[in-house]
């Protein structure tokens, strides 16, 4: 038999095993190299590299590391936790990823270490007994793309800084529109600190603006909605009512077109615009005052020229007349009608000194009323009686309609005043012929004089100036009536005195006026203080709560004689202890020899009056009668004469003429709280 020896030109079993060993091993080689991340393969528990590619030699600065175990060939990586996570690998058997993992290299020997940043993964691989033959390394290096995300971060970080630093508001918005593409609304998407601040609107990210001002006027959706869908910027000043504030606002379409997004930047103005309304109200008030200067000083000049004019006019009739009386040249008839004239322009201009007199009195608040029970009726035929040789010489007849009764309390003289000048306005602006109605009412509690005349009648734009002092219709040389324009602003100071109005109503030039004065009834005749007591007393018992005054010990005070009179009657009628002082010294001596329980006192009196007698009352102590309920009665009715009482110490304030009923109420409810505050709790 013959035996084959093997070929020697053919490769054992074992050899082509080899073979393909090696060259599976270079492809897997080859494939490492090719990928586009780092690899390598760490092969034992000393993890010693038995593969790694050209991307992972990169990554740790082109060093050689095959053949060394982790730590010996990266030894920067100690305290980093890098060797810790491949043991807890190797032991666990299950794999750890990491994203953007920060790693600290050394890419040269004796090298700073420098940061980088990796994804990868320890991937555990088994060997043929089951165990951990090896753990897989594969990763990418992200250090460029967590750079730039970090520098992006910082920059927006930055960018909100200074986004919420600034002073400026600022709001970015999502217009909404409906199916025609009408912007119905839109929706806050960002805003900064300073939008908060100036508008008070807090949490408005996601909302809209109708949810959050639901009566927003129509127009901002108009005017935004133009914004976005043109891109056309807007410049505007907006006011908001409902938080009084001023913005100035710039708004700009932001992004695409499709976006219907609208960037608002604005900035209060409200100090800015408050400063211009402020500086336009003080160049309207200085405008105001620099006209009423000038009117004053206009009105100034006139009045002066009409005084000189009035005061020089009887002056020059005076001192011709009396040159020619003086000749000895003159009749007995002309002699007789040149005293008439002296004498008649001695009184004018003894007129004209009263009425400059009584202006002056008036505006120092120094003018002294004699108030006593009137009867209304006397004064006005007395005012006509004195009125009626001016009348019948210009042939005016007088036609007087005068109601009986009308008692009023006030000064006789001044209201005859008021009722002459009046009468001497009407008979002055009548022409001859004419006629000049006196009618005297009872109205509501009043009495009502209406003096109406035929005569040239008032401008409607003059009216409301014809009670002010030295205003005249006409005025300069071409006045076609005397006067110094000072008679019917006295009418008016007087009537408001006695607690009474004046008004005028005329239907225009030509067509005559009628002048009404309006004056409080009193229950009461002048010069006749029993009979006013006994009309008062005759109702005292019916009114509520006048019991409670019996036995009341109550101090009257008044420098008048006839109205303490009065006073104590009515006051004695209810029961009260009546002690009567008519100064504040007897009224203080009264109050040594026994404290009253009530006081009443006048205002208005001689040396000292009721403000001096209650500063010193108040001044006693409170045994003495310092804290005693005190009532200011007083023709001061004016609503700064009760304020000016109040304040002085008085309790309460009742003006005259004095309703029995008002001044009995009001002593009975301060004695029933005195009352009360002497019961025991």
């Amino acid at each position: 038999m013959t035996s084959l020896d093997a070929d020697p030109e053919l490769p054992s079993e074992a050899a082509l095993g080899a073979s393909l060993a090696v060259q599976r091993s270079e492809e897997v080689v080859a494939l490492f190299e090719q990928a586009p991340g780092f690899f390598a393969y760490l092969r034992g528990p000393g993890h010693v590299f038995e593969l790694a590619n050209a991307a992972y030699s990169q990554v740790v600065g082109h060093r050689r590391v095959l053949g060394k175990g982790v730590r010996e060939a990266l030894p920067e990586l100690a305290g980093q936790g890098f060797y810790e996570l491949l043991d807890e690998v190797r032991r666990t058997g299950i794999p750890y990823v990491g994203r953007g993992v920060a790693i600290k290299l050394q890419n040269t020997p004796g090298a700073p270490l420098t940061e980088a940043y990796l994804d990868f993964i320890y991937q555990p691989i088994r060997g043929p007994d089951g165990g951990i033959a090896g753990i897989l390394v594969q990763g990418s290096d992200v250090t460029a793309g967590v750079v730039a995300e970090q520098a992006l971060r910082a920059s927006e970080q930055r960018y909100r800084t200074l986004f919420e630093s600034i002073d400026d508001g600022f709001c970015l918005m999502q217009m909404i529109d409906d199916e025609r593409g009408k912007t119905v609304d839109y929706r806050f998407l960002e805003t900064n600190a300073a939008f908060e601040r100036q508008t008070g609107l807090v949490g408005v990210h996601g909302r809209t603006a109708r949810e959050l001002v639901p009566n927003l006027d129509e127009s901002w959706f108009e005017l935004y909605g133009k914004v976005a869908h043109t891109g056309e910027t807007a410049r505007f000043e907006n006011h908001a009512p409902a938080m009084n504030r001023w913005f100035d606002v710039y708004a700009i379409r932001f992004g695409e077109a499709a976006l219907l997004q609208v960037a608002l930047v604005f900035k209060d103005i409200t100090e800015s615009k408050l400063a211009e309304q402020e500086r336009a109200r003080l160049l309207q008030r200085e405008t105001e005052a620099r006209k009423e200067a000038e009117a004053a000083g206009r009105l100034r000049d006139e009045f002066l020229a009409t005084v000189s004019h009035e005061l020089r006019t009887p002056l020059s009739a005076i001192l011709g007349w009396v040159q020619m009386l003086r000749s000895g040249a003159l009749g007995p008839e002309k002699t007789s009608q040149g005293l008439e004239t002296i004498e008649r322009n001695a009184r004018a201009q003894t007129q004209l000194i009263e009425d400059l007199l009584d202006v002056s009195r008036i505006l120092a608040g120094k003018l002294r009323l004699e108030v006593d029970a009137v009867a209304f009726e006397d004064v006005v035929v007395a005012a006509i009686e004195t009125a009626r040789p001016a009348a019948e010489a210009r042939e005016i007849r007088l036609q007087p309609a005068l109601s009986s009764g009308a008692i009023v309390m006030g000064d006789a003289n001044r209201l005859q005043q008021v009722v002459w000048n009046l009468l001497a306005n009407a008979v002055k602006f009548t022409p001859r012929g004419g006629r000049v109605q006196i009618t005297v009412e009872l109205k509501d509690s009043a009495v009502v004089l209406a003096v109406a005349d035929t005569g040239q009648g008032i401008a409607p734009d003059f009216q409301a100036y014809v009670f002010d002092r030295f205003r005249q219709a006409a005025s300069g040389s071409d006045r076609g009536y005397g006067g110094l324009g000072l008679g019917l602003s006295i009418v008016r100071q007087l009537v408001e005195l006695h607690g009474g109005s004046v008004s005028v109503t005329s239907e225009g030039v030509g067509k005559g006026s009628t002048f009404f004065v309006k004056l409080p009834l009193a229950i009461g005749r002048r010069r006749d203080p029993g009979t006013i007591a006994g009309a008062w007393s005759s109702t005292v018992q019916a009114l509520p709560g006048v019991a409670v005054l019996a036995g009341f010990d109550i101090l009257v005070v008044d420098d008048e004689k006839d109205s303490r009179e009065l006073l104590q009657t009515l006051l004695t009628s209810c029961g009260m202890v009546v002690r009567a002082a008519s100064s504040v010294a007897e009224a203080m001596a009264a109050m040594r020899e026994r404290p009253p329980e009530l006081l009443l006192s006048d205002i208005g009196m001689p040396n000292e009056d009721g403000y001096a007698l209650i500063e010193r009352v108040r001044g006693l102590p409170a045994l003495a009668g310092g804290d005693v309920p005190a009532v200011a009665l007083t023709a001061y009715a004016r609503s700064e004469d009760r304020t000016r009482a109040l304040l002085a110490g008085f309790t309460n304030h009742v003006p005259k003429p004095v309703e029995p009923a008002e001044l009995l109420a009001v002593l009975a409810s301060l004695a029933i709280a005195a009352r009360r505050r002497s019961q025991p709790a």
